[in-house]
């Protein structure tokens, strides 16, 4: 439920016209980060040393991590391994980035994205997160995609463009 509302929050400031967003300073990925660790302190964070982190962000970009980082500590939970890996770096004039869990992962030979909106794999888990994942990547004009990770666990990866229709250059 609080989930719920945290989305709800994040759909509201999403579909507010870009107008109504200048104002505010952008969020940057350390910034991001740093919320995510206070709410997840038990979940071991490993990114790599070279990631952007004063880099400024659309707000949805930093919705999208918070999401991906919070499903992919969920998943470690159940598996008794709380780590996280996230890998962030800039490529031309994308964003590119992709967060492994250590969870029980997936099976390959099912169709995972797009076409489990909606579902979870977890037992109070409404699929929410993804759904909102998927909404905020079309919305950035970007891409989405799951793989299974090496061992147990899944890779979760994105691609954005740094510079949209809604983001000022």
């Amino acid at each position: 439920r609080g989930l719920l509302v945290q989305c709800r929050e994040r759909v509201l400031a999403l579909a507010a016209p870009a107008a109504d967003r200048a104002g505010r300073s952008p969020t940057t990925l350390q910034q991001v980060l740093d919320q995510w660790s206070l709410v997840r302190p038990t979940t071991d964070l490993k990114r790599n040393a070279d990631a952007p982190l004063q880099l400024p962000l659309d707000p949805g970009i930093g919705h999208l991590l918070m999401v991906l980082l919070n499903n992919a500590a969920d998943a470690g939970e159940q598996a008794d391994r709380e780590q996280v890996d996230l890998s962030l770096r800039i490529e031309g004039q994308d964003l590119v980035g992709e967060v492994r869990d250590y969870g029980r992962g997936f099976d390959a030979s099912q169709p995972v994205l797009p076409g489990a909106l909606f579902s979870s794999g977890k037992t109070q888990g409404m699929g929410v997160g993804l759904a909102l994942s998927h909404a905020t990547i079309e919305r950035l004009r970007g891409e989405l995609w799951m793989r299974p990770a090496t061992g147990l666990g899944t890779r979760v990866g994105f691609r954005v463009p740094l510079a949209n229709e809604d983001t000022p250059r």
